[in-house]
């Protein structure tokens, strides 16, 4: 198992409870993503989220890249999280961030 961390940004004043956009993210992994579990730490202001996946890989490499478009996948699809972006410091950052 990998641990693999992201950070989300908020913008335009996004208040967000933490646990809400692990669900919100959480309900959009496939079974293929093998993430295991996700945690969401809310920062002092309310406009980062830290991430944390906990994923079944055979890498580390694997592991981050399955975590960050498995990431993706979900932003882009929920709406609620139309506010939140993978922060430009994110593990494999490239296109597809908003």
């Amino acid at each position: 198992m990998y641990m693999i961390t992201f950070k989300l940004i908020g913008s335009c004043g996004s208040v967000t409870a933490p646990n809400d956009v692990r669900d919100l993210l959480t309900a959009h992994f496939a079974p293929a993503d093998g993430i295991e579990h996700v945690t969401a730490t809310g920062v002092a202001g309310g406009d980062r989220i830290d991430l944390v996946f906990f994923s079944l890989a055979n890498s580390e490499a694997e592991a981050m890249l399955t975590a960050r478009a498995a990431c993706l996948r979900a932003l882009e699809r929920a709406p609620e999280l139309i506010a939140w972006r993978l922060s430009d410091g994110a593990a494999g950052n490239g296109p597809g961030i908003r």
